[in-house]
């Protein structure tokens, strides 16, 4: 991508640098997941959820786990309730809002490579050029400022409550492509039935790196040291490609390390 983690993250990680940590010592920080599908579900199933948890029983900082709509978790990280979350980048906040201080946040190693893609059904040509969709029916989530990713874009656009809602469309044949991630399509298209989508794997929209990002304390400070350990840890036993699945490229294990830097 040029997460991925996709604009979320830059919304999210931007609205970090402005605000100021508010946890002390003792107090559990929160640490919110956004609600992903195939990835954070709302039954706290999916791998960043079990990634999350072995993070935290590892560290001896008190924290809570929660999982809410991604507008909720913006507003209540502004205001300080929420602490940290996941998944998210700082990288893509500076490269979009280049005054965010990263004094005001501290963020861990980087867990998995995700990127953003036109997707089309299987078995047709990928989508290699945003021009292509001239006239075309694209469905893209709610939460997603196309605009911002797209501004040239010469398409109709349908916004979508959900990522499978989207792939419903596309595959009845109401929309011609849609927007999408890698690698939330191939595991939505997969446990959807629908075989591999069809996208452009070399020529991403978007791309980043996901982290766990806090506001700056000494409390979460000690947090993210001690999920560093962990990550890195896990990345070189293999426990982190096992938690995630043979879709999600790991980094420092199907990409490299500095990917995105």
């Amino acid at each position: 991508m040029k997460n991925s983690l996709g604009i979320l993250c830059v919304i999210i990680g931007f609205l970090g640098g402005q605000a100021e940590a508010e946890a002390s010592e003792g107090v559990p920080l929160v640490v919110a997941g956004f609600l992903k599908e195939g990835r954070f579900e709302k039954d706290g199933t999916g791998h960043y959820a079990d990634l999350v948890r072995a993070l935290l029983a590892e560290t001896q900082v008190p924290t809570q786990l929660v999982t809410m709509p991604v507008k909720r978790m913006l507003k209540q990280y502004e205001e300080g309730e929420v602490h940290c979350m996941v998944p998210v980048s700082f990288a893509a906040v500076k490269m979009n809002f280049p005054s965010t201080e990263r004094a005001a946040v501290v963020e861990s190693v980087a867990i998995d490579y995700i990127t953003a893609h036109i997707v089309t059904k299987p078995g047709t040509p990928a989508v290699t050029d945003v021009t292509e969709l001239k006239g075309k029916r694209l469905a893209a989530w709610v939460g997603v400022p196309l605009e911002l990713f797209l501004p040239n874009l010469d398409a109709k656009v349908l916004r979508v409550e959900s990522e499978e809602s989207g792939i419903r469309l596309l595959m009845s044949g109401r929309v011609d492509a849609i927007w999408s991630w890698v690698p939330d399509a191939f595991i939505l298209f997969d446990r959807m039935g629908h075989g591999t989508p069809s996208l452009a794997i070399d020529k991403p929209l978007f791309s980043s790196t996901a982290h766990v990002l806090c506001h700056r304390s000494a409390q979460s400070e000690a947090l993210i040291a001690d999920i560093d350990a962990s990550i890195l840890a896990m990345r070189a036993d293999g426990r982190l490609k096992e938690i995630f699945g043979p879709y999600v490229r790991i980094v420092g294990v199907d990409v490299p390390v500095d990917i995105g830097q």
